[in-house]
């Protein structure tokens, strides 16, 4: 069931709140199982429309493909920074630096990804953080000193914990509650899978190229999460646009 199909219905309002968010709302009048008037919450809305089809599939591939990108970037410096050190005459010292501020970027990305997806929207976050990636990505190519190197990382880490982050939560919305652990863990695991593998393609790839195609190649897929993530139901009965 994609939420388009929910909040372009018109709906009663009810006390009954979602076993997740506790949001309020309405399953269409006129349904086969009643002539009256029925009553029934986000999670009862999904499996009446049929529970975990071919939507949510399509939604857990796109977070497979976001853990995928997560992996790679998180990985990264286990192909990148062999290479500084010899190119840079990096000490063991700066290899850690560089390797820490992606970490330190990520917490606050996903820290900060919570609040900004509950006021903007989780597709709106989506759409800004993709972008984000392939230009945090792409800056690695005006890296030419450990500083520079340092602040990309951080950043990179920030988008790339944020993306996780927002695509996860709205995975989550768009399943019944029965198959959201399903959704988290096959994506993680899934996705993690994917992103060793692409990380030994990338660097047999790109043996010969610059450095910084490491850091980019690994970001062609996390389009496809905008292509299959539409908007949350529960923020859109949450922002009153259901």
């Amino acid at each position: 069931l994609a939420p388009q199909h929910i909040h372009t219905m018109s709906y009663v309002r009810t006390d009954n709140s979602d076993d997740l968010t506790g949001i309020p709302m309405g399953i269409p009048v006129g349904t086969p199982h009643s002539h009256a008037q029925s009553h029934a919450t986000i999670g009862e809305a999904l499996r009446f429309a049929g529970g975990f089809g071919r939507f949510q599939w399509r939604v857990l591939g796109a977070t497979i493909f976001v853990w995928q990108c997560n992996c790679f970037c998180a990985l990264l410096p286990v192909l990148l920074l062999p290479r500084l050190e010899t190119e840079w005459a990096l000490s063991d010292a700066d290899l850690a630096l560089v390797n820490s501020a992606y970490f330190v970027g990520q917490f606050w990305g996903q820290l900060l990804v919570g609040p900004a997806s509950d006021r903007f929207g989780r597709r709106a976050c989506v759409c800004l953080l993709v972008p984000a990636s392939y230009l945090s990505g792409l800056a690695h190519f005006a890296c030419g000193q450990l500083k520079q190197l340092v602040a990309v990382r951080a950043v990179s880490g920030a988008v790339s914990g944020g993306m996780v982050i927002a695509v996860s939560v709205v995975a989550m919305e768009l399943c019944p509650a029965d198959r959201r652990a399903f959704v988290t863990s096959v994506g993680f695991a899934v996705g993690w899978v994917g992103g060793l593998l692409l990380l030994v393609g990338v660097d047999w790839l790109a043996a010969d190229r610059p450095w910084q195609w490491l850091a980019v190649a690994g970001l062609v897929p996390t389009p496809l999460a905008l292509a299959y993530l539409p908007e949350s139901p529960h923020f859109l009965l949450a922002a009153g646009r259901a």
